[in-house]
């Protein structure tokens, strides 16, 4: 990331895409944030049509407005703002979130006491729902998928420990200058989805750490942007999970996730054949949209970005640090994480 001009202690990056009705309760809460050195606000605006950008210009003018003139995605949205950000520290905050008082400076003094902390996360939990966990820190599954740690359990105060964990959750996350300059900034080509978790991975692989910090709570609206299990959604998470395993693991982790898409893509093709033998002949039926044209999408993508992927992975691979069993070994096991969330239905 290039130097910029008058540092200050930390940079707050709110990414806006048509969401004018969240914008006054997030920007209230974090302008009334205080932080010793100082830190600045940036709205990034992806080419909103709601007159986000006319609203932001005329109720929060201390707010550094960056027009991005188009829908760039999370990654490419957020690159934009940490481009303009000045802080020694860049914060990533969504839109549709209100910080609750000393988030900033938790954030902040948790990785000031080691230089090794490349990023650390918040605590977040549903606005709706403020007594109940979202995102304690972010897990990898063993299969390479992700997982919010503490989703949907009661704040009881099991996770007000600060402790390392293995991912940081973009939407709430602080990100050191010098971890970014080292490791690099989100992946443009995922769009949205993963790419904090491949960053994380990425930064593990460089030795960076990445802390989980529990005084820095933020309340989120979930799924307010972008609906949960849509076809845009299982597309983009399915697809970018396989690009940040190919950009990041071990090549039997890699042939073993491959493997595991492939069968879950057979079983879904199964079942859709199954259900159309069932109700052939039945009136009112309705097609529904099809989880196995979904995967063959997913994997005409990746194979149409497999040169881009394969080279980022040399680059990535040839400068690690940490070996792959220091990384594999914080894997949390997918059986585990069934159980619990089966129980959690």
């Amino acid at each position: 990331m290039s130097e910029v001009p008058e540092r200050t202690r930390a940079s707050v990056v709110v990414l806006n895409y048509n969401g004018r009705r969240h914008l006054d309760v997030c920007l209230e809460a974090l302008l009334a944030q205080r932080l010793a050195g100082g830190f600045e606000v940036l709205v990034v605006d992806n080419g909103s049509t709601d007159g986000s950008v006319e609203h932001l210009r005329r109720r929060w003018p201390r707010v550094r407005l960056v027009e991005a003139g188009t829908n760039l995605g999370f990654a490419a949205g957020n690159n934009l703002g940490m481009r303009h950000a000045r802080g020694e520290h860049v914060v990533l905050l969504n839109n549709d979130t209100r910080v609750r008082q000393g988030w900033l400076e938790a954030l902040v003094e948790a990785a000031e006491r080691d230089p090794r902390i490349g990023a650390v996360t918040s605590k977040l939990v549903f606005m709706d729902r403020p007594g109940v966990i979202q995102n304690a820190g972010s897990l990898l599954l063993s299969d390479g998928s992700g997982g919010d740690r503490g989703t949907g359990e009661e704040d009881r105060g099991q996770y007000d420990r600060e402790e390392e964990v293995f991912a940081a959750c973009g939407g709430a996350a602080l990100l050191r200058r010098s971890m970014l300059e080292d490791v690099g900034l989100l992946d443009e080509t995922f769009f949205c989805y993963y790419e904090d978790t491949d960053l994380s991975w990425r930064m593990r692989l460089r030795g960076w750490r990445v802390v989980y910090q529990p005084a820095a709570v933020v309340e989120h609206i979930h799924a307010a942007t972008s609906v949960e299990w849509s076809p845009f959604f299982t597309f983009h998470a399915d697809r970018n999970r396989l690009f940040m395993i190919v950009k990041n693991a071990p090549w039997p982790f890699v042939l073993r996730s491959f493997a595991g898409f492939g069968w879950l893509a057979f079983a879904f093709a199964a079942r859709a054949a199954l259900r159309r033998l069932a109700s052939r002949g039945r009136a009112g039926d309705r097609p529904r949209p099809s989880r196995i044209r979904i995967h063959v999408d997913v994997l005409t993508s990746v194979l149409r970005h497999l040169p881009e992927m394969l080279a980022k992975r040399r680059r990535i691979r040839s400068r690690r640090q940490v070996s792959d069993r220091e990384i594999l070994d914080r894997l949390y096991p997918r059986e585990r994480w069934n159980a619990r969330t089966a129980g959690s239905r």
